[in-house]
């Protein structure tokens, strides 16, 4: 009976000693939540949507998405130079399908954005974002879920405010 105890407890801590080696250990959790949106992503030429390049001149956007929910937007209209806002946003994710609802708040200037949001793997990934203005209002009605790409104002813009984006980090 002691040989067996013995023998169960010597398993016992080899198990324990090979699991769990010191590197394991590092004080966070080892699964990857990191969401698909989180990172540095840039707009630039056709990316950039008709409606931003055509009726303000934008040329470039590039946008930080973190993990804590902020953001940090700069964003270039071409013969004046580069203007950067920042806040916080948060996406909620849709129970099927790849596209997702985005809520966006900045600071100075201070305004809020709502639309969707999808983001597609590839070499590189690419990102489809569609907001508009909530607050101050002006009167824009945001895309939806169900209605997808092209659905602003209940469609009626067409495509013209779809902003595509390119990972860059």
């Amino acid at each position: 009976m002691n040989k067996l105890l013995i023998l169960l407890l010597a398993g016992f801590i080899a198990f324990f000693t090979v699991s769990c080696s010191e590197d394991d250990d590092s004080g966070t959790d080892s699964n990857n939540d990191t969401k698909a949106w989180v990172g540095n992503w840039l707009s630039e030429g056709s990316n950039v949507a008709v409606l931003l390049s055509g009726t303000f001149s934008i040329d470039s956007i590039y946008v930080e998405m973190k993990d804590d929910g902020t953001i940090a937007l700069d964003q270039h209209v071409a013969g004046v130079g580069w203007s950067s806002n920042s806040g916080t946003y948060s996406v909620t994710e849709s129970s099927s399908g790849t596209i997702h609802t985005i809520a966006i708040s900045y600071s100075s200037p201070a305004f809020d954005q709502e639309g969707i949001i999808e983001i597609t793997d590839g070499t590189p990934d690419m990102m489809q974002l569609e907001v508009v203005q909530t607050n101050p209002t002006i009167g824009a009605v945001p895309p939806t879920v169900s209605g997808g790409f092209g659905s602003t104002n209940a469609g009626a813009l067409g495509t013209i405010n779809v902003q595509k984006y390119v990972r860059v980090d």
